[in-house]
């Protein structure tokens, strides 16, 4: 038989681990007695409950579909302002950015907000955006725009990508898609208020 202090102290160490685990913000699966945890798509290691919330109400924010790509993961906060100063090789005006990847975490589909605090700085930014891309450059082809009511969308090609740029109110939205896939998508975008992340915007 074996020795029970032993046994006790392996069910100790099993419970140990479990209340440890269920400690953790995230989804837990269980299949039969084992049971795993999952982190949130777009955080790495342990998240807490209030970053997982506003990883949910930020994904509540844009569209779920574009085309047949799904949303996959969010990026908010210092993260993605890091990656869209990078790309603009500036730090720009102050403000609220986020990244949305459809399809899959190495996808190229991705979808680029920048909210700021007025329609005027973002106006700003948009025609600073256009005037520089007028032309073309090594990366991109010369721009070309569509007027669609009071709205001008900006489009380009390069990288293998096609990109749209256009403003809503006082949020900036740029969006790059695989040729293929961007009729389908650009529609559908069209279709989506970002308006609603000045709701978000005014919960902070």
């Amino acid at each position: 038989m074996k020795n029970p202090r032993k046994i006790c102290k392996f069910i100790a160490l099993i419970l140990l681990v479990y209340s440890m685990v269920s400690g953790c913000s995230g989804t837990t699966h269980s299949y039969g007695e084992i049971t795993l945890f999952e982190i949130p798509l777009g955080h790495a290691g342990k998240a807490s409950k209030n970053e997982n919330l506003k990883t949910r109400e930020s994904a509540n924010c844009f569209p779920k579909k574009l085309g047949e790509l799904s949303l996959f993961k969010v990026i908010l906060n210092e993260e993605s302002t890091r990656v869209i100063n990078k790309m603009h090789g500036k730090k720009l005006d102050n403000c609220e950015n986020l990244i949305a990847h459809y399809g899959s975490n190495d996808s190229k589909n991705i979808l680029y907000v920048s909210v700021y605090e007025n329609p005027e700085k973002a106006e700003t930014n948009l025609k600073g955006m256009a005037m520089k891309m007028a032309d073309g450059s090594s990366v991109f082809s010369p721009l070309t725009q569509t007027k669609m009511g009071d709205t001008i969308y900006f489009e380009t090609d390069g990288m293998g990508l096609k990109h749209y740029f256009y403003r809503v109110g006082n949020i900036l939205i740029w969006f790059q898609v695989e040729s293929d896939k961007a009729a389908a998508t650009f529609h559908d975008l069209l279709e989506f208020d970002f308006t609603v992340l000045n709701s978000r915007e005014n919960k902070r």
